[in-house]
């Protein structure tokens, strides 16, 4: 993770543990074995003695209860176009010390298996199967620097991987810091995925059949709704 004064730390420290280490060679090697564990010793005391502490590493984690996303579906109909809404649930993943937040989708978290009802045994292990993996890159300074209350828009890099394809684009985030431990995020607009990409998934293309769907047009837009918790 990198910061703004990391750079500025590095340099201070470094003099502070020269001039320590100056200190205590003043009094002779009979004191040699002792140096050492006297210098970081004196090192922690300074640092902490004026006000300088070292920044900590976060472990948001999302909270599956409260993180979900909802995606429209449009088919082309003899009658005109028809829109299918669907949500999926219980989103899990923990944003790494480089912001990068991981996020698997299954078939188990969404609600198709609710609307086609009990599958053949021969799609028994179609709930457990991937769907496709998000991946965020939050800036972890930005997430850190948010006051209780205050919102914060924030164009994360993104990647939705299918199989062999990866779709990247930049999604425009707002999050707010709930409190000292929660934050809550939406996404401002909502992430297009490519309807005909799905329908050549073998997954996807499995479950549109089981649910009656006929030839899907346009994009699908999803949007992403959730909390993190500080752990």
């Amino acid at each position: 993770m990198s910061f703004p004064f990391s750079r500025w730390t590095s340099y201070f420290t470094k003099r502070l543990a020269q001039r320590t280490a100056g200190f205590f060679s003043m009094n002779g090697n009979r004191h040699s074995k002792l140096s050492a564990p006297f210098k970081a010793a004196a090192l922690v005391f300074a640092m902490s003695s004026i006000g300088i502490s070292l920044p900590s590493q976060a472990a948001w984690q999302l909270v599956p209860a409260t993180s979900g996303a909802t995606a429209t579906l449009t088919e082309q109909g003899a009658q005109g176009n028809v829109e299918h809404i669907h949500h999926l649930r219980g989103l899990s993943g923990t944003v790494g010390d480089d912001g990068k937040l991981t996020i698997p989708l299954s078939v188990s978290q969404t609600d198709l298996l609710d609307k086609v009802g009990e599958l053949p045994p021969w799609l028994s292990g179609v709930s457990q199967m991937r769907l496709a993996t998000l991946t965020l890159n939050l800036d972890p300074v930005a997430l850190a620097a948010l006051e209780t209350g205050e919102s914060n828009r924030m164009q994360v890099p993104f990647t939705a991987t299918d199989g062999n394809r990866t779709h990247r684009d930049t999604l425009p985030l707002d999050v707010t810091r709930m409190d000292a431990t929660h934050l809550s995020f939406e996404n401002a607009e909502p992430l297009a995925l490519d309807s005909s990409a799905v329908g050549k998934n073998q997954i996807g293309s499995t479950l549109l059949g089981l649910l009656g769907y006929g030839t899907l047009v346009g994009d699908i837009p999803v949007t992403l709704q959730g909390e993190m918790i500080d752990q």
